[in-house]
């Protein structure tokens, strides 16, 4: 049993509902965020019905509408660990993509976590944590994904920036690469499978949200480590390295 209290964003299906589901059973206090009132009303009953000892709160918000946000930060109290999940994919090839699908997907991946995070920074107890769910588009790129690679591009920046800005009050800011077959991810893994004559290559393995899940529950949140990228691919945990800078030899 714990006394600390877990927020996830977008926490009604896929990996941040996993999440929600593995922090009520180890009695977290859980709130659970949605852009749904009915969809939040149905998980919160379901985890409470399950997990009768754990505490379990609904908070409904759109991470891109900053005056609901701040309203909610008023009312969900202190918090330990924020976990940023709530994202999107609108995938497209380059000549394709509309201005619109770069702006909403970065508006809400981008934008919507910094949103959610600086409402809730004063939240956050001294010695929490941030998670922020990023991806590998981001670091190795894919194709018919720029606006999604940017905007998980950007939380790794974020992640490192704020872990170095928020170390004074030691909360640990990380990030985590998750490989996981959900709703959102199929149409980019079927993309992914096309460039590789229907296989997916070793380092794009792909796993379940429970796998990421106990993955959060079990280790992470746990973690003394700041400013870290993890990766869970299946049944592999690992972590990226920091890039590395190579002089270039120029002749004149």
């Amino acid at each position: 049993m714990t006394n600390k209290t877990i927020l996830i964003t977008g926490a009604t299906r896929g990996i941040g509902w996993d999440i929600a589901r593995l922090a009520a059973k180890a009695q977290y206090h859980v709130i659970l965020n949605g852009r749904s009132q009915e969809q939040l009303d149905l998980r919160v009953k379901l985890l409470r019905t399950n997990y009768p000892d754990a505490q379990i709160e609904g908070v409904v918000f759109d991470v891109t509408d900053r005056a609901a946000i701040a309203q909610a930060a008023l009312s969900v109290g202190p918090i330990d660990i924020l976990v940023n999940n709530a994202g999107i994919a609108l995938d497209n090839w380059w000549v394709k993509m509309s201005p619109n699908d770069w702006d909403d997907v970065i508006a809400t991946n981008l934008t919507g976590v910094f949103n959610v995070t600086h409402f809730l920074t004063d939240n956050i107890k001294d010695g929490g944590q941030i998670v922020m769910m990023t991806s590998r588009s981001a670091m190795l790129g894919n194709m018919g994904q720029a606006n999604y690679a940017a905007s998980k591009a950007g939380l790794i920046a974020l992640t490192k920036t704020l872990a170095q800005e928020l170390k004074r009050r030691d909360i640990r800011v990380n990030c985590l690469s998750p490989a996981a077959l959900t709703d959102m991810t199929v149409p980019a893994m079927e993309k992914v499978k096309k460039r590789y004559d229907g296989k997916l290559p070793e380092e794009w393995q792909i796993g379940s949200s429970k796998q990421i899940a106990e993955f959060v529950i079990n280790h992470l949140i746990n973690t003394t480590n700041t400013g870290q990228v993890y990766a869970v691919n299946g049944d592999e945990f690992g972590y990226w390295e920091e890039p590395t800078y190579h002089t270039l030899r120029i002749k004149s």
